[in-house]
């Protein structure tokens, strides 16, 4: 099923390499000098996409380092990070269903992943190359939801291991996009609904990590802080009225 669901992505993406650098890409890679060095990787200009996104931009910095603004290595991470991102839907939809309906589990998990990584919703955020900001953070968020799982599965041998790697990937969520900011209360649910049974039993179980996975909101609130607004073109300061940017959002959809 892995092996299916990773071919399907490579096929339905393996001639995007040589899209080139459109609209944002352009100052936020080809005109990004943070991307230079390793010491200034981490402190990406507030005007780009990568504005307060440390991990996004160390991503950029990696792919520079490759191939310098030759596009074709961005497009292979890109296309990584989303293949790795249904592999890792596998494992959370088989492994939540698995205790409930058996064996169906599987084929179930299989049908559900292979029609995420193929849906033409997803073609912005693997071939648009900045959009990495949105596949990178569904990645990291899909590592936070599996880690929890295999956390807490009493099969599990190494059990703090996964522990660290559900908050470690949340933090470094926080780091890559906004939307992270939902993860802990996703896990908090997901907790109480699949393995807990009850917020206060999920709170009296894992009351420690449930508090370090909402402490990730603390850097997350810092970059925030520091973009300023992404230099001025999001947010409150860019100029447009609360109400009529959610309207735009019907328009997007």
């Amino acid at each position: 099923a892995a092996a299916v669901i990773a071919i399907a992505a490579i096929a339905a993406y393996g001639r995007s390499f040589t899209v080139p650098m459109l609209y944002d890409d352009v100052p936020t890679i080809a005109g990004n000098p943070t991307l230079r060095h390793w010491a200034s990787a981490l402190a990406a200009p507030n005007a780009t996409t990568a504005g307060g996104r440390p991990v996004l931009n160390l991503s950029l910095a990696l792919n520079y380092r490759v191939g310098g603004t030759s596009v074709w290595s961005y497009h292979a991470l890109n296309l990584a990070i989303h293949a790795a991102a249904g592999l890792l839907l596998l494992g959370v939809v088989r492994r939540t269903l698995a205790p409930r309906v058996g064996e169906p589990a599987l084929p179930i998990a299989f049908a559900v992943s292979l029609l995420w990584v193929v849906h033409p919703l997803q073609t912005e955020a693997v071939t648009y190359i900045v959009q990495r900001a949105e596949s990178l953070m569904g990645f990291f968020y899909l590592l936070t939801l599996y880690g929890f799982i295999r956390s807490v599965d009493p099969d599990t041998r190494s059990r703090a291991f996964w522990t660290v790697a559900c908050v470690g990937s949340c933090a470094l969520g926080m780091g890559t996009k906004e939307v992270m900011v939902s993860a802990p209360l996703i896990v908090l649910l997901y907790d109480r609904t699949f393995v807990a049974g009850t917020f206060s039993e999920a709170l009296r179980l894992r009351k420690g990590l449930h508090i370090a996975l909402f402490a990730t909101w603390v850097p997350l609130g810092l970059l925030v802080l520091s973009s300023h607004g992404r230099g001025g073109t999001a947010g409150s300061a860019s100029g447009v009225e609360w109400w009529r940017y959610g309207l735009t959002q019907f328009h997007a959809v």
